[in-house]
């Protein structure tokens, strides 16, 4: 059985978790940026940033064509494991912002809090931050 990967394309559907949508963060907010960032890393906040971008426009899901947006990210347009952007898909499932599919990935619009292991993986300064403005995750 092929991998999503091999055909170019991949799709995207959201995440349907009406708890995270409705008390959770857009990937394009200031708590993401400062907190989720050293998390993901870099390159998985701007897919999730771009991922936000389209859900604007198609909610209920879209194609993404690989090269042109690994392009965009500039990260690695190579297919397989090599790739940039199947790094970052696989990073956002292994901390929970996505899940892969049948047919491509759902990635969630909006992120939940920093859990108290996350938290525990930043800096010392970030984590006084977010303990005195955010309540962490259990």
């Amino acid at each position: 059985m092929a991998t999503p990967f091999t055909h170019g394309s991949l799709w995207i559907e959201p995440w349907r978790d009406l708890i995270t949508e409705e008390h959770g963060y857009d990937p394009r907010s200031r708590y993401v940026e400062q907190f989720w960032l050293g998390v993901v890393g870099p390159t998985a906040a701007w897919l999730l940033r771009f991922v936000a971008q389209e859900f604007d426009n198609s909610p209920d899901g879209f194609e993404l064509a690989m090269t042109p947006v690994s392009l965009q990210l500039g990260i690695s347009p190579k297919p397989g494991a090599r790739g940039g952007l199947e790094r970052a898909l696989h990073r956002l499932v292994m901390f929970r912002l996505a899940a892969e599919g049948h047919a491509g990935y759902a990635i969630r619009r909006r992120l939940p809090p920093l859990n108290s292991s996350q938290l525990r993986r930043l800096p010392e300064h970030l984590q006084r931050a977010h303990s005195s403005h955010y309540k962490p995750a259990a």
